[in-house]
């Protein structure tokens, strides 16, 4: 039997730290651009996590198909990165290991 997920979906980086700051999660998944193509948003929600909600989980996805977006990703402290396109099933796979 899977476990059962509850998600909340946001849509800007305002909208994402605004759930982050009222609910506590397990697992934050967020793209690295939220506003555009010069926006990394996605970092400064995993440094907020980090240093906020250290227990959360954080999973950094990303159209960058870059070595260095990747390592400050993991220096940041993401947990897990990935370049998209990933599939739902990889992300469901990932939130069951990580």
């Amino acid at each position: 039997m899977e476990p059962e997920l509850n998600i909340d979906t946001a849509e800007t980086f305002e909208e994402a730290m605004f759930l982050i700051g009222r609910n506590n999660y397990d697992y934050v998944i967020s793209d690295i651009r939220l506003s555009g193509v010069l926006g990394e948003e996605g970092f400064d929600i995993l440094t907020h996590i980090k240093e906020y909600k250290p227990r959360t989980k954080v999973i950094i996805i990303t159209s960058y198909d870059s070595p260095a977006v990747m390592q400050k990703a993991y220096s940041l402290g993401a947990d897990l990165y990935f370049e998209k396109p990933v599939s739902a099933n990889v992300l469901l796979e990932a939130l069951k290991n990580v």
